[in-house]
């Protein structure tokens, strides 16, 4: 069943289930209990097969994926592109992975890890496939951890520990639980076992508090952190932010050789489960004040601004600017120097507008992106267009009405935000 679920996808018959006489004490035993597929007819008429798995399980679940991860995902560069989800408010995942299997058309592997003597759900993981034109498939795991205990709670965290991206939800949360969350998540990232390189936060919009919590944590320096700040409006919204960041990095390098001295060997893992419960903080060996990587999806301002300046070939353009939807500054702007326009003052006033329409998007139950807003009062016409790749910016341009090719700036302002990456 793990090679199943955690490796190439294939059927499970036929597999001799684990026994309890050929692990080793406190080691990991299952029995498949059932199997089944199911087939549904999705909102496209299209046929999904469901494919689920209850295993009674003793042991460590947590410690049987990091030994076949160990193995099967040794070096990332290599292995498979792995992206896990983490969602402790239990909103987003489950809803991104059926619509990635829907509009695929790809199963949802459901594995059911149940305790051998009441057969309570202890956590179900969750995986599905993306298969990408000229892009390399993508595996999507989602594990909900349903029974209290330190052997459950590490499930989640054996599935990051190997994927070339953890992308961490933030959802209705209280500011206790967030603590607790970010706490866990820097203990989990210094662990020996942990390889994954980059660690996705989606913050809902205005959560600037949060954002400067994370900031102010000591990731490992070798850990690629990133922030988004994104309306979680529907499934679509949550994948198209984690997509834009998944496109960002899967070209950079992954986990760096270590330059703090931890032993990173392929014999130090995995560490037992059993010996978790035991570490203490001075256990864990002490890293080198790191170097923070934040990456906010900021742009690079010199390439922002002479991609701006391309702008001013447009007839009749007035000034153009990316402004910080968040906050309403401008982050860069360009201007003719015979317009008197207050690019300040714009900024402010179509942050305000965006957010309302995103406001007034969520009270209809319209969950897709909203991409463009254009204006017209007077000799002026406004332009506003979200920035695909970075959900917190937008660009804006003001244009003279009665000089302008309206759609010719469209045109021109379409190819500026798919430049800007």
């Amino acid at each position: 069943m793990l090679t199943s679920l955690f490796g190439d996808l294939g059927a499970a018959r036929g597999r001799k289930p684990l026994a309890a006489d050929d692990q080793p004490d406190a080691g990991f035993a299952a029995t498949a209990i059932m199997e089944s597929v199911a087939t549904e007819v999705n909102a496209r008429g299209q046929m999904v097969d469901r494919h689920s798995h209850d295993l009674v399980v003793t042991g460590s679940p947590a410690q049987a994926i990091r030994e076949h991860f160990a193995a099967t995902r040794a070096d990332l560069d290599t292995a498979t592109s792995l992206i896990t989800l983490l969602d402790p408010a239990g909103v987003w995942a489950s809803a991104v992975i059926k619509a990635l299997s829907d509009a695929g058309g790809r199963p949802i592997e459901r594995l059911h890890l149940r305790e051998p003597t009441t057969l309570r759900t202890l956590a179900t993981i969750e995986r599905t496939t993306l298969v990408r034109r000229h892009e390399d498939t993508l595996r999507i795991y989602h594990a909900d951890v349903r029974a209290p205990g330190s052997d459950n709670a590490e499930i989640p965290v054996a599935l990051m520990e190997r994927s070339q991206m953890t992308t961490v939800i933030i959802g209705p949360l209280q500011p206790h639980a967030i603590d607790a969350l970010l706490n866990a998540l820097h203990d989990a990232a210094t662990l020996s076992t942990w390889r994954c390189p980059n660690l996705l936060f989606l913050l809902p919009p205005n959560a600037v508090w949060i954002a400067n919590k994370i900031s102010a944590i000591m990731w490992p320096v070798r850990l690629h952190v990133h922030v988004l700040s994104e309306s979680l409006t529907g499934a679509s919204a949550v994948w198209n932010a984690m997509l834009g960041m998944w496109n960002h990095v899967k070209s950079q390098p992954g986990w760096e050789p270590s330059t703090n001295g931890v032993p990173m060997a392929t014999n130090d893992f995995p560490i037992k489960v059993r010996d978790l419960g035991t570490l203490t903080p001075r256990s864990v060996p002490e890293p080198t004040p790191p170097i923070m990587r934040i990456s906010r999806g900021m742009l690079d301002p010199a390439r922002t601004q002479l991609a701006l300046a391309g702008m001013l070939a447009v007839d009749g353009l007035l000034g153009c600017a990316v402004v910080d939807s968040t906050t309403g500054l401008v982050l860069v702007r360009e201007t003719r120097g015979d317009a008197s326009v207050d690019m300040d003052l714009s900024a402010a006033a179509c942050a305000q507008l965006l957010r309302t329409h995103r406001q007034a998007a969520r009270s209809m139950g319209l969950s897709e992106h909203i991409d463009e807003i254009i204006t017209s009062a007077g000799p002026r016409q406004q332009v506003i267009r979200t920035v695909s790749h970075h959900p917190e910016l937008f660009l804006v341009v003001l244009l003279d009405k009665q000089r302008t090719n309206l759609a010719l700036a469209r045109y021109q302002l379409m190819e500026l935000e798919r430049g800007l990456t």
